[in-house]
């Protein structure tokens, strides 16, 4: 079944000139929609909608964001008057718990990067993550004219983040070391023989699959989760973290302060260990107290 609608909405979305991949993954949601309805999207009514949501059986998560998609389109055509009513408003967003940083270990990341130097371009993609906290995606579009080298070797990267939002990382002098084979060439600087760049997806499963085959059950994003804790282990403040790690949500950068907690556990115990001692000491004083002077006043 064709639906024109769906046409519409992702030129409304490349007009708008959101990132590609949200188009692709709308129009997506949207076709396996228009299938489970088995009849024009503008025609559903918020009964259908709301057994497709019970249809789903994914997590959480998948949930959210399929619900999310289906929302925005119906807002939209709601905006442009393709009908008079959004049946998707009341669809319900699942709450998601926020789920507590998982970095690779130091000893893990490190066997991990000396057994992918036989892969050039995996193992930049692995320093860009553990070093810089880039997102796969951002790593795939990284372009030439997007770094700029100091004289002191380093350099400064203008990031194409989550939603279209840019931001600037520091890139270390030796992870700038590292890229120079892949800076010669305008364009995106990993790419495939034929030229064409890698997919998001490529990247993070190609990572995957090394970690796996040492045994390791780590994905390239638990890299950036590794950036993230060790920059808050080193006493970055925790919005500059989050200016690097491109979040929106001050509170998704707090979790890797959270996670970072076991940095005062020590500092806590030794703490803890003085309320023996105050208490050996109040029970002496209380000892050595003289006795009250008996009451000598005539009765």
């Amino acid at each position: 079944m064709i639906d024109t609608s769906i046409t519409q909405h992702v030129a409304y979305l490349r007009l708008r000139n959101l990132q590609p991949n949200t188009a692709i993954h709308r129009r997506g949601q949207l076709e396996r929609l228009l299938a489970y309805l088995g009849k024009p999207l503008l025609q559903a009514q918020p009964v259908d909608l709301e057994k497709w949501q019970r249809s789903l059986s994914v997590s959480a998560s998948s949930v959210m964001t399929y619900t999310s998609h289906v929302r925005a389109f119906y807002a939209w055509a709601l905006e442009v008057e393709l009908i008079s009513a959004d049946p998707a408003r009341g669809l319900v967003m699942p709450k998601i718990k926020k789920r507590m940083p998982r970095p690779i270990p130091e000893e893990d990341l490190r066997t991990a990067l000396i057994t992918a130097q036989h892969n050039h371009q995996l193992y930049c993609w692995m320093l860009l993550a553990a070093f810089c906290g880039l997102r796969a995606s951002e790593i795939a579009k990284i372009s030439r004219g997007d770094l700029r080298i100091e004289k002191s070797g380093g350099g400064y990267l203008t990031v194409n983040g989550k939603g279209g939002h840019q931001r600037v990382v520091r890139v270390p002098r030796e992870v700038v070391v590292e890229l120079r084979p892949v800076l010669h060439q305008s364009g995106p600087i990993f790419r495939r023989r034929n030229g064409d760049p890698y997919s998001p997806n490529y990247l993070s499963q190609q990572a995957s699959e090394h970690l796996q085959s040492l045994g390791l059950s780590y994905t390239l994003h638990t890299l950036r989760h590794r950036f993230a804790t060790v920059m808050c282990d080193m006493g970055a403040d925790v919005r500059d973290v989050q200016q690097l790690l491109g979040h929106q949500d001050l509170a998704t950068t707090t979790l890797y302060v959270a996670h970072n907690a076991r940095r005062a556990g020590a500092a806590v115990d030794k703490l803890g260990e003085g309320l023996a001692a105050m208490s050996r000491r109040q029970i002496v004083a209380r000892k050595k107290r003289p006795p009250s002077s008996p009451d000598t006043t005539d009765k």
